[in-house]
C-alpha cells in the first residue's frame, strides 16, 4: 500500500527509506495508496499518516573505485575461476581478498584501501606479500545505464604462497630440520623494512607469516590498520582502546615485542640445544619491558651471527 514511485534514488549508493508519522519531517511526502480491501480500515488510518524521508545507507558495502589505484593490473572478477584457490585465465593460483566479507563493517573498506596503498609502496620488496592485481566488476549500486560501466574493486588478488603458514608448520611439529634460522632473520628484515617506511604491522603472528615455494618467510596482512589479536599485543598496550591511533614509536615497539614472541614460538618447537637457547635468548631480549627491549637491528645482528657460525 505504499507508493514508492515518487522516490528519487541517490546516485551510486544504497538509498535508505525512513518511514514515520512525524508531520514535521523535512521533505517528507505522503506515500499512501488506497487499499482495495475495504476491511483494512486500520491500515487505511495508519497509512494516511505515513511520511518518508531518505538518506544514504551507512551500512552499505563501500566498493572503492578502480580509478583510485591505476597502477594495479585489473582482472575482471567474472573471469576468475573458483577452485581450491583462485585462478585467472592463465590458470595461475591467487588468493582473493574481498571487500564484501562476512560481517562486513564500513571500516573494512578503509582497511582494503590501506592494504592496497602498502602493497603499492612495497611492490617488489622481498619478504612482504605481493599483489597480482585487483579484481573489478560493475558497480552494483549503479542507478543509470551509463553508470553500469563504472568499475569498482571487488577484492585484491594476492600471490599464492605454496609453503603454507608458519602457524601450520608449528602445529604440525615441522620446525626441526627446517631452515628456521633463515625464517627468523627474514621475518625481522621484513618487519624492519615496514618500520623504515614509518609504517607498522600491528598483527604479527605465525598465521600472518607464510612460506613461498623456496622456503622463504613472507609477511602478509600488511594494511597496518586491520584486526589485532590481543594475546599478540605487547603488555604496555594491552588495555589501549584505540590501538591504531597510538604514536608510531609505540606501535613499532609493539611489533618488536610480537616478533620476539614469534621467535619464542619457533624455539619451543626446536630440540634442546645451543640453537634453541640462542633463539630463546634473542626472544627474551625482544619481549622485555621497553627500557631494556632490544631493537630489531640488535636482534637481527645476533641471529645473523648465529646463522653464520652454524
Amino acid at each position: 500500500m505504499i507508493n514508492f514511485q515518487p522516490l528519487v534514488l541517490l546516485d551510486e549508493t544504497v538509498t535508505e527509506v525512513i518511514l514515520n508519522e512525524d508531520t514535521e519531517t523535512v521533505d517528507a511526502t505522503y506515500m499512501y495508496l488506497e487499499p482495495k480491501d475495504t476491511n483494512l480500515n486500520r491500515s487505511l488510518s495508519l497509512g494516511k499518516n505515513i511520511r518518508y524521508s531518505i538518506r544514504e545507507d551507512s551500512l552499505r558495502v563501500k566498493y572503492p573505485s578502480s580509478h583510485e589505484f591505476p597502477s594495479f593490473r585489473t582482472v575482471d572478477a567474472n573471469d576468475l575461476i573458483h577452485e581450491t584457490e583462485i585462478a585467472d585465465d592463465d590458470r595461475i593460483p591467487y588468493i582473493l581478498k574481498v571487500v564484501n566479507c562476512p560481517f562486513y563493517h564500513p571500516r573494512d573498506t578503509d582497511v582494503i584501501r590501506k592494504e592496497l596503498e602498502n602493497l603499492e609502496h612495497f611492490r617488489g620488496v622481498r619478504g612482504l606479500v605481493q599483489s597480482a592485481g585487483i579484481a573489478v566488476f560493475s558497480n552494483p549500486y549503479a542507478t543509470s545505464q551509463e553508470d553500469n560501466q563504472h568499475m569498482v574493486i571487488k577484492g585484491i588478488l594476492l600471490k599464492y604462497y605454496s609453503g603454507g603458514s608458519l602457524q601450520r608448520i608449528l602445529e604440525e611439529q615441522r620446525v626441526t630440520g627446517s631452515d628456521w634460522g633463515r625464517w627468523a632473520v627474514q621475518i625481522g628484515n621484513a618487519l624492519d623494512t615496514i618500520h623504515r617506511a614509518k609504517k607498522t604491522h600491528m598483527d604479527l603472528k605465525p598465521s600472518n607469516i607464510v612460506l613461498d615455494r623456496d622456503g622463504n618467510a613472507i609477511l602478509i596482512d600488511i594494511s597496518g590498520i586491520g584486526g589485532v589479536t590481543r594475546k599478540w599485543l605487547a603488555p604496555e598496550i594491552q588495555d589501549e582502546p584505540s590501538l591504531f591511533d597510538l604514536p608510531f614509536q609505540t606501535r613499532r615497539l609493539n611489533d618488536v615485542w610480537a616478533y620476539g614472541k614469534v621467535l619464542k614460538e619457533i624455539a619451543s618447537k626446536i630440540d634442546e640445544g645451543a640453537s634453541m637457547k640462542a633463539l630463546n635468548m634473542v626472544a627474551d631480549h625482544l619481549t622485555q619491558d621497553i627500557p631494556t627491549r632490544w631493537t630489531l637491528s640488535e636482534a637481527i645482528s645476533q641471529l645473523e651471527n648465529r646463522q653464520n657460525s652454524d
